[in-house]
């Protein structure tokens, strides 16, 4: 089983839309996947069509319901959706002992090829669990004013949980997401991004296309409503390069 945690802590860079179409083009690969929504915005858990729950990762991580109760089985994946009241969660977890295990633990057992999470835009609790119970993390990030601001404190934080928590985790890579080149300040980030020793990044860039956009108002994955889209076949792409990282 591998963890990716789709990660950073500046909202509208789509961790969500990489979470839900990563995920279904590692389904369509014959992989078993479960998504877990860490978010209190509850967006990937609209996009999967898993918002009316009664149950959600909040419960589970503070020990008032059990994995299958928080479990929601659809067609491609299965998913344990988020709750507005996320939050107010979070703050009952930081008041726990080694509280950044909670979400390892849950997964401790668990019969899934792949796990993806999509982190909150913040580096709190929720994002901690997320990064101690990871094998991999992807930073999804576009190339507009201060997309490169808040990246050395997600490597700077990913660095002291790999000292001290989580050993094994790994920048996969930085995904960049509707991201053009051909503006100065795009060639500046991506200049910037090419040089720096501490980092890396995918081949696969994600283009912009509306599909994208219209897919998750469906609770569809790209492939589902737009399967000869540019963003089906960059997220194709994607899932190629996560497989070879990941050896499975």
């Amino acid at each position: 089983m591998k963890v990716i945690s789709i990660t950073n802590n500046k909202g509208g860079t789509g961790k969500t839309t990489t979470t839900l179409n990563l995920s279904a083009a590692l389904s369509r690969k014959g992989n078993k996947v479960l998504l877990i929504d860490l978010d209190a915005q509850c967006n990937l858990s609209v996009a999967a069509g898993a918002s009316k729950t009664a149950k959600h990762i909040g419960e589970l991580l503070v020990g008032e319901t059990d994995f299958e109760s928080a479990l929601i089985k659809k067609q491609n994946f299965d998913i344990i959706p988020a709750s507005r009241q996320l939050l107010s969660y979070e703050y009952r977890i930081n008041a726990e002992p080694d509280s950044g295990y909670f979400l390892q633990e849950q997964l401790e057992g668990q019969n899934y090829d792949f796990v993806l999470i999509d982190c909150p835009p913040s580096l709190g609790s929720l994002t901690v669990n997320a990064l101690v119970a990871s094998d991999f993390f992807i930073v999804p990030m576009q190339g507009e004013n201060f997309a490169y601001v808040g990246l050395d404190e997600i490597l700077q934080l990913c660095a002291k949980i790999k000292k001290r928590m989580n050993p094994k985790i790994e920048l996969g890579g930085i995904l960049l997401n509707k991201f053009d080149v051909r503006t100065k300040f795009g060639q500046m980030v991506h200049s910037k991004l090419l040089s720096d020793p501490n980092v890396k990044l995918y081949k696969t860039q994600i283009r912009q296309d509306v599909s994208l956009m219209e897919c998750t108002a469906f609770a569809l994955s790209v492939f589902e409503y737009a399967p000869e889209s540019r963003g089906a076949k960059d997220f194709e792409s994607l899932c190629e390069e996560v497989l070879l990282q990941t050896q499975i």
